[in-house]
């Protein structure tokens, strides 16, 4: 797991690596500006760039922009410099990369607002005048730059961070760079994994610039971000069988909400599980049998909703949720399921709208237990939130008190355990946000816990695995029509990426 750093931490890991790698400042900042343009010209290729608008300050933040500005000049773009403060004050390596731009492009001093040209919808813009440094409030003639870019209707990329966002943010900014897209470097700032703050970060691409991995491994922080390497390889005896695979009992389904039951069920099957049993009303038995020819379908006397729940022997993982709707009922049911269940059960949906109003069902959920909130409901649970480490805050006391683990669903998923140990997940996308696509994420935790994960570990691969299904889709597919089916289609191909050796 990557740490989050601080900006204090980030120029820490940059004095490490200059001391002991060792490289001179200027020669990293050469460096992290060539990562940038190859990562930026990747999206927009030189010959699809009419003109191209670089805002600089005269930090380093400026010196990564002017650098950047020299090297996008070299591939034949037109580029235009707007430089923001006292040059003569700038720092060293800006000074530098100032020397070495001259003469390849057009570079203007700005004083006013006035000083900027109209911008094309066409044209982009690219923001480097404050950097992750920033700690205080954007005033004056920076604010009203800014403040002007922002009407703007073209595409802005910010270098590292968008102007006038601090990377320890607790507060939204009063104003900053609205940034469509923010090429950052080696690891993605705290703001940027929040979705209070998105419109200032857009599009999100990290790019190494080679920053000592050793060093930022070993610092602490309050927070840190998954990564590849912190699944181990998934294999599977060769004396397996379906017995010996993972038993599931997956409670889904009422009437007219029975595609959650038939998504999350064939999520189960595809995350590796031996045996499903799907407990459904008896309206749905025909939907399942006809849909997933694989599972095991135990109906129940209801035609309409769930209200008596039969527990298989040898179930190795218990969920609940998908579909099962409103009706009292089923909240009767589950409060019983939860007292004879005597093990962690993974709990979605609806079920976890009955456990936010009903403190009798919260009390009786299994310590252990694994819970899938997209943020309305986690709302529900632990109420309302005054800002984005407020809301961590909650997310940590919930755990902590109930000792379950939990996945606060969105954009960097937050995965808490039940000591209150966050990590954000690194996968997924925007198409993502698709009806359905949560109860695909109950069939995967199911699946993987079935086969002897713990319950906390079966989350945090369940959560990734989703994610990189999605980006699979995504990547074969596009964002626009992802469906929650195409993430069942692609979590074969997730998962065989974890099978390599």
């Amino acid at each position: 797991m990557k740490p989050i750093l601080t900006a204090h931490q980030i120029r820490e890991a940059d004095q490490y690596t200059i001391a002991n790698e060792p490289i001179s400042s200027i020669d990293l900042m050469e460096r992290a500006s060539k990562v940038f343009v190859a990562a930026f010209l990747k999206i927009y290729p030189v010959q699809n760039v009419q003109r191209l608008l670089i805002f600089a300050g005269v930090g380093n933040n400026g010196g990564d922009a002017l650098a950047i500005a020299r090297l996008i000049s070299e591939k034949g773009a037109d580029v235009k410099v707007f430089l923001m403060g006292d040059t003569s004050k700038g720092k060293d390596n800006f000074k530098i990369n100032f020397k070495r731009l001259k003469g390849l492009c057009d570079i203007r001093i700005l004083r006013s607002v006035s000083d900027i040209p109209y911008v094309h919808g066409n044209d982009l813009i690219v923001d480097g005048i404050f950097g992750s440094g920033l700690s205080r409030e954007v005033v004056g003639i920076y604010k009203e730059v800014i403040e002007k870019i922002n009407d703007f209707d073209c595409d802005k990329i910010s270098i590292d961070i968008s102007s006038g966002l601090s990377t320890d943010a607790t507060d939204l900014p009063k104003v900053a760079i609205e940034s469509d897209l923010t090429i950052t470097f080696q690891i993605p700032k705290w703001p940027f994994l929040q979705p209070s703050f998105s419109k200032w970060v857009g599009e999100l691409v990290v790019v190494d610039i080679g920053l000592s991995s050793s060093f930022i491994d070993s610092m602490e922080a309050s927070y840190y971000l998954n990564e590849r390497s912190d699944f181990k390889r998934i294999s599977r005896p060769v004396f397996s069988h379906k017995g010996s695979a993972g038993r599931v009992l997956l409670v889904a389904g009422s009437k007219g909400k029975m595609g959650a039951a038939v998504l999350a069920s064939r999520a189960v099957l595809r995350s590796g599980a031996g045996l499903l049993f799907v407990h459904v009303p008896s309206c749905g038995l025909q939907i399942l049998q006809g849909s997933i020819p694989e599972a095991m379908v135990l109906e129940e006397e209801h035609d309409e909703v769930v209200s008596e729940i039969e527990i298989p022997e040898n179930i190795n993982a218990v969920a609940v949720g998908p579909g099962i709707g409103k009706n009292p009922t089923t909240r009767k049911a589950l409060l019983k399921l939860f007292k004879a269940v005597n093990k962690p059960l993974i709990i979605d949906a609806d079920a976890i709208n009955f456990i936010a109003a009903h403190d009798e069902l919260l009390n009786a959920v299994p310590e252990g237990s694994v819970l899938t909130p997209h943020p309305g409901e986690f709302e529900r649970l632990v109420g309302e939130w005054t800002s984005e480490k407020d809301k961590l805050e909650k997310l940590k006391n919930i755990c902590v008190r109930f000792k379950i683990h939990l996945v606060l669903k969105g954009a960097f998923s937050a995965i808490c355990n039940s000591q209150g140990e966050i990590v954000f997940n690194s996968t997924g996308n925007p198409g993502m946000a698709t009806g359905g696509s949560g109860d695909v994420l109950t069939g995967v935790i199911s699946g993987i816990m079935a086969q002897g994960y713990s319950p906390e570990d079966s989350l945090k691969l369940g959560v990734y695995i989703h994610g990189l299904a999605g980006d699979l889709a995504k990547n074969k597919l596009g964002r626009t029509g992802l469906i929650a089916s195409d993430i069942v289609d692609f979590l074969p191909e997730a998962f065989k990426s974890l099978e390599k050796r």
